[in-house]
């Protein structure tokens, strides 16, 4: 293991450190957050092209051909269809001996 840099050590003795904000501390956040309105300006991309460019920003680490989003989307069908398959032959099976109609 590699010897850890002055930033490094200095950044683990405050963690160390830290207690938690006090109240004044939060109350002091809280005003910020109510006077700067961050949420107001960080609503994500408007406009068609700009979802599109935020949709493929995703994709740029993505190792397989499909997500695993996107693969049990396609898979929710044939899962639908085993446990339909699945109810039918217990249904019948529960049957028994009775005859069918006809």
């Amino acid at each position: 293991m590699s010897e850890l840099t002055p930033r490094q050590r200095a950044g683990r003795l405050n963690q160390l450190k830290w207690q938690g904000f006090t109240e004044a501390g939060r109350e002091r956040l809280r005003q910020a957050a109510l006077r700067n309105r961050p949420s107001q300006f960080s609503t994500g991309p408007k406009t068609a092209a700009g979802k599109a460019r935020s949709a493929a920003n995703g994709k740029k680490k993505q190792v397989r051909a499909l997500s695993s989003r996107q693969v049990k989307a396609k898979l929710s069908g044939a899962n639908a269809l085993i446990r339909s398959l699945s109810a039918l032959r217990r249904e019948i099976t529960s049957r028994g001996d009775q005859p069918g109609p006809g």
